[in-house]
């Protein structure tokens, strides 16, 4: 965890204030506090807010009256964060309605395990690569264990989502499964749905697996037999989503947005939600077999305009009603780029967390054989190779420093929105640029003006 100077500055000067024979004690007491706060919004950086939350959390009831004097003197106003403090402790205690694998500070690493699939998508970043030779059991354990290990040095938990090409391919794949749960470690699939039957599903169940992403991308069969390349596709979404959602299974939807479902968004979400499940919509990145077909599937600028609104409607409208829920926070976490400015701290309580780029920070993937990327999506840009090299290895790596912190470029590098927004997907950016730290080149958003700070009333 980073702190900057300034904050660095006010750490001391807050610290200063206390009586001198219990400041030793308090310092490390209120330096963790605050790195766990800013860890509750996956952020690598300890703000003015963490660190004033923070003093909150640990200052016991009786001495609250004399912190409230003390920071009204340093010209604070410690009335926004008393009520920050009670935002933040309700809206992290409400995180276990989806599971623990959903809490701030969960890593979660996309695993390749295979480039084979019963399928061919017209969208699918798998489908034009050639079947690579594949990790064994024993590898892929090793890989695991390595990452949680570094992880839990941070004070952090991974989960490992098996995903492919299709995973159920894999023989061993019920093997990594078992291995997993018996080692108490957070995991989840991402899966076409056309293996996995009510038998897996309560397999997964028992081994307690926190969630399953099943790809749909419409409700109209042939659209979907079109979109997935083999017949019965719908059929076969259909039937998974339902033995996952019999079993107890978190289903969460992902379809993919493009220009044959865009007509559809608002009846996917409705058709999904009543089958019991969540719908987390991703845009198409122009990649592999999507840019072979890019002019029959890819989206228009003013798709990606229309989409954000979509997602804003579903997000922060709800979110401004009130209801931060399991919709909300799937949703965040692929929020298209230009993030709107949160009006207060509910909604920025609410959306810090996950909203905009989150490579290096929540999201990053294994491939097939072991190269690291910094998204959860493929890349061409590769951090590292688990086989050769340790997680904490390439967690130390300056890039993987400037992802995490969203160094960008062009517009982005000077925006108003980077902090929440991050400069979009990156894999987007470098799909159409061929630079995974530029702007991304569908933002309608101009940074020619500036918004008032809810928090401080100053222009920003």
């Amino acid at each position: 965890m980073e702190w900057k100077k300034e904050i660095q500055d006010l750490f001391e000067e807050l610290t200063n204030q206390v009586p001198e024979g219990f400041r030793s004690a308090v310092k490390p007491l209120l330096h963790d506090a605050a790195e766990e706060t800013a860890r509750l919004k996956n952020s690598s950086f300890v703000s003015k807010d963490d660190l004033i939350s923070a003093l909150f959390k640990i200052t016991p009831d009786a001495f609250q009256a004399t912190l409230v004097n003390e920071l009204k003197k340093l010209g604070i106003d410690s009335d926004r964060y008393i009520k920050l403090s009670k935002i933040r402790e309700e809206f992290y205690r409400s995180w276990d309605e989806i599971g623990q694998a959903f809490l701030p500070t969960v890593y979660h690493m996309t695993i390749y395990l295979t480039d084979r699939c019963n399928m061919n998508c017209l969208h699918c970043a798998a489908e034009s690569l050639s079947s690579r030779e594949e990790l064994t059991t024993e590898q892929w354990i090793e890989i695991v264990d390595d990452v949680e290990t570094t992880l839990n040095e941070q004070g952090r938990r991974g989960c490992y989502i098996w995903f492919g090409g299709e995973p159920l391919l894999r023989k061993d794949l019920k093997d990594l499964i078992n291995y997993c749960a018996e080692k108490g470690y957070h995991q989840a699939i991402a899966t076409n749905g056309s293996f996995l039957d009510d038998e897996f599903a309560e397999f997964c169940a028992k081994a307690k697996m926190s969630h399953m992403f099943i790809s749909i991308d419409s409700v109209d069969p042939e659209k979907c037999t079109k979109i997935r390349g083999i017949p019965n596709a719908y059929e076969h979404a259909k039937n998974a989503i339902q033995s996952a959602v019999k079993y107890g299974h978190f289903v969460i939807c992902t379809p993919t947005v493009m220009k044959l479902n865009f007509d559809e968004l608002e009846e996917l979400k409705r058709q999904i939600e009543e089958w019991g499940a969540i719908p987390f919509f991703r845009a198409i990145i122009k990649q592999r077999s999507a840019k072979k077909n890019w002019d029959e599937i890819g989206l228009t600028p003013q798709q990606y305009k229309d989409f954000y609104d979509f997602k804003y409607e579903n997000v922060v409208d709800a979110i401004r009603k009130g209801k931060a829920t399991t919709l909300n926070r799937a949703n965040t976490f692929d929020m298209v780029p230009f993030m709107e400015t949160p009006q207060n701290d509910e909604e920025l309580t609410a959306l810090e967390w996950g909203v905009g780029c989150q490579a290096c920070r929540l999201v990053s993937g294994i491939d097939v054989n072991g190269n690291f990327f910094p998204c959860d999506y493929p890349s061409e840009l590769v951090l590292g190779n688990l086989r050769k090299q340790t997680f904490k290895e390439i967690m130390e790596t300056q890039l993987f420093k400037d992802i995490r912190d969203r160094k960008r470029t062009g517009k982005c590098a000077t925006c108003h929105h980077l902090e929440l927004c991050g400069g979009g997907c990156r894999v987007h950016a470098e799909c159409e640029t061929g630079d995974f730290f530029a702007s991304f080149p569908y933002c309608w958003h101009e940074p020619d003006h500036t918004h008032e700070d809810y928090a401080t009333k100053e222009k920003k």
